[in-house]
């Protein structure tokens, strides 16, 4: 059993190591460990050139293990740096004000629906600046893409 303390005359942290015998096995490898797993500066480098390739995170996961052999790297840490780079892009904004923010910034025609007593919005439709085009010059045909809960 191991207790640290701060020594109020010369401000250090000091261990008092009360018994020296480890109460489980020692681990041969340290694979899962959370501080073994980091990502390492270069790792995160490449983890942000591939998400911007569009690659999937377990092929991000490969390329990592494949670049460097000991890596204990695992498939959630490549998510969890994922996140934070998509949150770094989205700022301060919330992700349906960023999806908001984007669909103006690329000209997109859309229409949000919202309840009538509060700011929630119910409904949101979106539309490609060519797919208008399109459907201005052949009204007749319309092919509509609805994948909400296709799944469930």
């Amino acid at each position: 059993m191991v207790s640290g303390y701060l020594s109020g005359k010369t401000n250090e942290w000091g261990l008092n190591i009360l018994n020296g015998v480890h109460n489980h096995v020692m681990e041969p490898a340290l694979e899962g460990h959370i501080l073994a797993g980091r990502l390492k500066k270069d790792d995160k480098k490449i983890v942000r050139d591939l998400t911007k390739s569009k690659m999937l995170p377990r092929n991000i996961l490969i390329n990592l293990k494949n670049k460097r052999p000991h890596c204990m790297t695992n498939i959630k840490q490549v998510y969890n740096e994922r996140q934070q780079i998509w949150k770094a892009n989205r700022g301060d904004k919330k992700p349906l004000q960023y999806l908001i923010s984007k669909l103006e910034e690329y000209k997109y025609t859309y229409f949000s629906r919202t309840q009538s007593e509060s700011a929630t919005i119910e409904d949101i439709f979106w539309a490609h600046p060519t797919s208008v085009k399109l459907f201005n010059n052949f009204p007749t045909v319309l092919v509509m893409d609805s994948t909400y809960k296709t799944n469930m």
